[in-house]
């Protein structure tokens, strides 16, 4: 059973490699993580609002609001009413970042670490690692699970 789990997640990591090939803008960490609940959100409910962002993040309406005003401007979401979408651009870097997240995650819960504690570190490691050194740690991982 636990050969089938790895087989998938190894295609599903050469899936993710070959989607993620390219380099992405890096944005800072608070931005980072409002695109990613931006995309979590938009993929689990089929539709993003700002007081979703607010709840997920656990910032206040007006918060969530300012911020997502500047990431519209910036041209990373675009919003029609109250739906909030992701554009091309910045959907590339919620998908590197949840990537990532869903990478460490996994790899830490593997390892033993308990499920929150493994969520808590890949959200922080997400941020600060290295797009050459997270490359690099992806390519070990999935080679090793392949033997």
């Amino acid at each position: 059973m636990r050969d089938a789990v790895r087989v998938k997640h190894v295609e599903e990591m050469k899936r993710r490699m070959q989607i993620n090939q390219g380099k992405y803008e890096t944005v800072g960490k608070s931005k980072e993580n409002y695109l990613k609940a931006i995309l979590i959100t938009n993929e689990k409910y089929g539709a993003c609002r700002a007081v979703d962002i607010s709840r997920q993040l656990s910032v206040s309406k007006a918060s969530a609001s300012i911020a997502l005003k500047k990431l519209e401007e910036e041209g990373f979401i675009s919003r029609e009413e109250w739906r909030i979408t992701l554009t091309e651009k910045g959907s590339v870097i919620a998908r590197h970042i949840y990537e990532k997240n869903l990478f460490f995650t996994e790899w830490f819960e593997n390892l033993g670490v308990s499920k929150e504690n493994a969520k808590v570190d890949a959200c922080k490691i997400e941020h600060i690692i290295s797009d050459e050194t997270y490359q690099k740690m992806k390519k070990f991982v999935t080679n090793q699970s392949e033997v």
